[in-house]
C-alpha cells in the first residue's frame, strides 16, 4: 500500500481496493492509530520549545527596555539641571520677573551675581528681569515711586515675557490693610502674563531681627490676597536669618544694617530654591544637647527646631545648690524666643517645683522656687516658633 511521504499513513492504492480490502483497511487504521499515539509528545515538544523560546525573547526584550529608560533618564536628568537646555526651559521656564523692594533690588549684597535673585536664576537657568525698589510696596512707591503694581506695570511697557512673577515684600507697607492692594497686583500679573507662574514670598525679612508687628499682619494680608487669586506662596521668610548676625551687613562700630550681606543672600536664595522645588520653607536644625554653662552639669537638656517650631526640654546638673537669678543654659541663637518665655521646671530631683524664665538672648535663668532648694534643674518641656 501507498504511504504518506511525512508520517508513512497507509493508504489503498488503485488496486487495492478490491483485493484484501478489509485486511487492508485494517492495516491502515492501525497504522493511524499508531502514529496518534506519537503525536501529543512531538506536540507537547514543540510547545514547550515555542513557550521557552517566548519566554526568553519576553525576558531579552525587558532587559533592552529598562536598558533604554534608564539611559533616557539619565539624559533627561542631565538636561535638566543643564543650564539653557530645552528641557530645562520646558519644565522651569528660561525667563524671571522680580518685583518687590529693597531685598529683591538687592541692597548691600557686593555684586548684583550675590543678589537673592540672581542665585536663584543661576540655579534654575533664567535669564533675569529685577525690577525691586528700594522702600516700595504694595500700597508705597518707595524711590522713583513705583509700587509693586507699578512695577508691573513697567515690566508690560518693556515687552517683558516672563515665564515665573516673584512678588517679594510688604514690610514697608506699614500698618496700612492691604489685602486690596496686593489682589489688584495679583491679578495684574496672572491677566498681563496667564501662562506665568505667580510665587509671593509675603514681608520678606531679610535681617536678624524678630518679625514686626506690623510686617507680621502684611503678611497675613498677603497671604490671604495670595489665596484668593491663586498665587503661590513661599512662608516664612522671616525663619531664616533670625539672629544670624553674621549674615547681616555690617556698618562698622559694631552697627548692623538690616540687610544681609552676601552670605545672607546665599541663605535666602538656598530656602527660595528648596520652596520652589517643593521642600519645607520653615527651618528645621538637629537636635542639640546644651552644654555646661556658668557652673552647670550638661545633662538630658536639649534643643531642637523642627518645621519652624523650637521644642526645650530635659534637665542640667549642679556644682551646689540652686538658685534664684541662676543662668543655667544657653540656647543657640536660632532657638531663642522673641520675647521672653516662662517654663514649668524642678530641682532637686523634682522634689521642688520651679519657674525656669527664657529670655531673649537665650539664656535659661532659674525665675522662681517653690519649695527647698536642691541640686539640678529640669525642664518639663516648652516650644515657640522661631522668631516669635
Amino acid at each position: 500500500m501507498p504511504q504518506t511521504s511525512r508520517h508513512h499513513i497507509r493508504y489503498p492504492g488503485l488496486n487495492d481496493l478490491t483485493r484484501f480490502a478489509q485486511q487492508q483497511f485494517q492495516a491502515m487504521a492501525e497504522s493511524i492509530d499508531d502514529n496518534i499515539d506519537d503525536l501529543p509528545a512531538q506536540i507537547t515538544d514543540e510547545l514547550t520549545t515555542a513557550t521557552t523560546n517566548a519566554k526568553k525573547w519576553r525576558d531579552e526584550a525587558e532587559s533592552f527596555a529598562s536598558q533604554a529608560g534608564n539611559i533616557s533618564d539619565e539624559g533627561v536628568a542631565t538636561l535638566i539641571r543643564k543650564n539653557g537646555s530645552a528641557t530645562r526651559a520646558a519644565l522651569h521656564g528660561s525667563k524671571a520677573l522680580f518685583i518687590g523692594d529693597s531685598y529683591t533690588q538687592g541692597l548691600r549684597a557686593s555684586s548684583n551675581a550675590n543678589r537673592w535673585t540672581t542665585l536663584v536664576c543661576q540655579a534654575f537657568g533664567w535669564s533675569e528681569d529685577n525690577r525691586g525698589v528700594g522702600g516700595s510696596g504694595y500700597s508705597v512707591g518707595g524711590e522713583g515711586n513705583k509700587t509693586f503694581l507699578q512695577q508691573l506695570q513697567a515690566a508690560k511697557a518693556d515687552n517683558s515675557t516672563p515665564d515665573i512673577i516673584f512678588i517679594s515684600g510688604g514690610r514697608n507697607d506699614g500698618g496700612t490693610t492691604i489685602i486690596r492692594k496686593a489682589e489688584e497686583a495679583f491679578s495684574y500679573a496672572k491677566t498681563t502674563w496667564p501662562a506665568a507662574r505667580v510665587v509671593c514670598i509675603p514681608a520678606l525679612w531679610g535681617d536678624y531681627r524678630p518679625i514686626s508687628v506690623d510686617a507680621q499682619y502684611r503678611a497675613d494680608d498677603i497671604k490671604t490676597a495670595a489665596l484668593n487669586d491663586g498665587v503661590e506662596i513661599i512662608w516664612d521668610s522671616w525663619q531664616w536669618l533670625y539672629n544670624l548676625t553674621d549674615q547681616i551687613h555690617d556698618l562698622g562700630g559694631g552697627n548692623l544694617d538690616m540687610h544681609p550681606n552676601d552670605k545672607g543672600y546665599a541663605t535666602i536664595a538656598h530656602h527660595v530654591i528648596q520652596a520652589l522645588l517643593g521642600g519645607p520653607t520653615a527651618i528645621s536644625t538637629p537636635r542639640v544637647q546644651l552644654g555646661s554653662y556658668n557652673n552647670s552639669k550638661s545633662g538630658s537638656m536639649s534643643v531642637s527646631i523642627d518645621d519652624g517650631i523650637v521644642t526645650l526640654c530635659g534637665d542640667m546638673g549642679s556644682t551646689g545648690n540652686v538658685y534664684v537669678g541662676w543662668d543655667f543654659a544657653q540656647l543657640p541663637a536660632q532657638a531663642r524666643p522673641a520675647t521672653t518665655r516662662f517654663a514649668s521646671g524642678w530641682t532637686a530631683q523634682g522634689g521642688s517645683m520651679a519657674l525656669v524664665k527664657i529670655s531673649t538672648d537665650g539664656k535659661c535663668i532659674i525665675n522662681n522656687l517653690y519649695g527647698a532648694a536642691g541640686t539640678g534643674v529640669g525642664i518639663t518641656g516648652i516650644s515657640w516658633p522661631v522668631g516669635r
